[in-house]
């Protein structure tokens, strides 16, 4: 089948299998009344085999394999919520059902399933960014709207297709070209911390140097830091705190991870401990004089008294953008992007370690992503560019590097009018 820009839309692979451009299968097969359908398949060809068995099994016992026309979004969310959704982590359950209440029950609510249509999901995805939505923020509308439609499937006896699996990749959304994130550039990171008081000044430390989650730090315990050798301490991330002030386990397995921290990290840490009311192995590092573990408001309240209170070194505001007034001498809106958030530690890490060389496998693995895959969806504009660098010096270098090192040589035994005739006789030029 093809598409409208005349390349092919699905390749078939075997009997009734197909594959997508993107990569994704997709199994063919006609319904109870004869027309064909297609089905997306989230996994492999082992999945796309398993669902191709279900489906002509089905239809061979004289089962129906079509569509509940009766079936709408609105029932299949609610149920989604309160059967799925109902296990998941306090936050997470918090942003699905903010994606379905305020931006997917208003516009598909009462509408049947089977009536909503892979043009009806492009037109919610062009609508989102008419209102200014971040194209992440987009991502997860549409990846809600998809998992009701999954859970329509698999729980409420539902056989038509998933249009958000039906969506090209250039119809969705595209998260490599959000605005680009607010790191701490030059000496700001240090100015800040200059301008922190404890414990917030080593929790900003730790966030820096580990790129850690704020809850992930929040979460530490004392039995999850190693300092008994500041040569080789290191902080063991394996649980998270909620915005409660309760500790839980972190999401996946790939978030529990094990960072090395440099000597200097180290003895912070120490000192901290030392002045701790309770410094036993299950305290909170970055406590409350209750004992509890700081709350997410505080810290973000410390960190912009510390940046509003960061200076250069001639005096100068770190941050000119907190301290500018309007007309009439009152504080003006501080642009998004232009101060660095809590969250600008993580990605000032992330980049760092990029520009230094470090794989998007090794970043990954120290910001606790599930995969790299999602590392490279995130900093793939770093990536890139660090990358292209590195190419382009190996280039530079293998072109020009004896070239100029020949000139400097010969430049400093003769002088400067011996390195141009060099320079022609290299390069065949008179």
């Amino acid at each position: 089948m093809n598409g409208t820009n005349g390349s092919a839309r699905r390749v078939r692979v075997e009997r009734n299998i197909y594959q997508r451009p993107g990569g994704r299968f997709e199994v063919g097969y006609r319904d109870s009344a004869g027309r064909q359908r297609w089905r997306t398949v989230e996994g492999g060809i082992t999945a796309a085999r398993a669902a191709r068995d279900d489906l002509l099994g089905r239809r061979g016992r004289g089962e129906r394999v079509q569509p509940n026309p009766r079936l709408r979004f609105g029932e299949a969310a609610d149920a989604w919520l309160a059967g799925q959704v109902a296990d998941l982590r306090p936050a997470t359950r918090a942003i699905y059902r903010n994606a379905i209440e305020t931006h997917l029950r208003p516009r598909w609510g009462r509408r049947r399933l089977d009536a909503i249509t892979v043009d009806d999901v492009a037109v919610l995805i062009r609508e989102l960014r008419i209102e200014g939505k971040a194209e992440w923020t987009i991502s997860g509308i549409v990846k809600a709207a998809g998992r009701v439609f999954a859970f329509a499937r698999r729980r409420m006896s539902w056989h038509g297709e998933n249009p958000v699996g039906e969506l090209e990749d250039g119809e969705r959304p595209k998260t490599s070209e959000s605005t680009r994130r607010r790191i701490y550039l030059g000496d700001e990171l240090a100015q800040t911390l200059a301008a922190s008081s404890e414990p917030y000044r080593t929790l900003f430390a730790l966030a820096s140097v580990t790129g850690a989650r704020l809850s992930e730090c929040l979460g530490l315990v004392w039995a999850d830091v190693r300092l008994h050798d500041l040569d080789s301490a290191e902080v063991r991330f394996e649980a998270q705190v909620d915005r409660a002030g309760m500790r839980q386990p972190l999401k996946t397995g790939e978030s529990r991870r094990t960072v090395e921290l440099p000597r200097q990290l180290g003895a912070m840490l120490v000192r901290l401990r030392l002045a701790s009311a309770d410094s036993t192995q299950r305290a909170f590092v970055f406590a409350t004089r209750s004992g509890r573990a700081l709350g997410q408001r505080n810290v973000m309240r410390a960190l912009r008294r510390a940046q509003e209170q960061a200076r250069d070194e001639q005096g100068r505001p770190t941050f000119p953008a907190l301290h500018e007034q309007d007309d009439d001498g009152q504080a003006k809106h501080v642009p998004s992007g232009s101060v660095p958030s809590f969250h600008g530690f993580r990605h000032s890490a992330a980049s760092d370690a990029i520009a230094a060389g470090e794989s998007a496998e090794e970043v990954s693995w120290q910001l606790g992503h599930k995969s790299s895959v999602v590392t490279r969806a995130i900093y793939v504009q770093e990536i890139k560019t660090a990358e292209r660098t590195a190419r382009r010096r190996a280039r530079m270098e293998a072109r020009y590097g004896r070239v100029l090192e020949d000139a400097e040589n010969l430049g400093t035994e003769r002088g400067r009018g011996d390195v141009v005739s060099i320079g022609k006789r290299r390069t065949g030029t008179s």
